[in-house]
Parts: structure tokens; C-alpha cells; sequence
């Protein structure tokens, strides 16, 4: 089955008892990136849906080292966005 664009979501979400993350995602380019992700086994990932033989919707769990080294990057803010967070903060008080 494909999946119209306006109803495609990837959702993560991470279980702290377990130390896991779990991902779902029908966006097919979340799909290509973690279909050819090294770090990612092939065989556990779960094909949920496909069309034409190729996969619609995915999920996966991941242990919590491999997401926060790989997939979650730090991000580096400008001297402008910080002020301008700053801004924003200052007028929600």
C-alpha cells in the first residue's frame, strides 16, 4: 500500500527502562536511509507495509548507544540564534 504524502510520519520513541529507542517510519527517504544504514541489522528491521515490492513502512528498535552516537546530532547555534532564543524566552516570562 503507498502511503499519500500528507498522511507520512516517522515517529521515535525511547523506552528509559530498557534503554531502547523504537522507530516507525513510512517516509520513504527515513526508509532508504536506515535500509542502508551499516549500523542497522537488515534482518531487524520489520517490514510493516510495501508496495510494488518495496517497503512502505518500517520499525526497528535500537539500543540507546548506537542512536545517541549516530542519528542524534549536537547542534552547533550561531551567536544571532542564540540571542534570538534568548529573545524569545525573555518574552514568554
Amino acid at each position: 500500500m503507498k502511503i499519500n504524502r500528507s498522511e507520512q510520519e516517522t515517529v521515535i520513541t525511547y523506552n528509559p527502562i530498557k534503554g531502547e529507542w523504537t522507530f516507525y517510519t513510512c517516509v520513504p527517504s527515513h526508509i532508504n536511509s536506515f535500509l542502508k544504514n551499516p549500523l542497522l541489522r537488515r534482518e531487524n528491521i520489520e517490514v510493516l507495509s510495501s508496495h510494488e515490492g518495496k517497503p512502505t513502512s518500517i520499525r526497528f528498535k535500537a539500543e540507546k548507544s548506537i542512536v545517541t552516537k549516530n542519528f542524534l546530532k549536537s547542534r552547533i547555534l550561531s551567536e544571532d540564534h542564540k540571542r534570538a532564543m534568548q529573545q524569545g524566552r525573555k518574552t514568554k516570562a
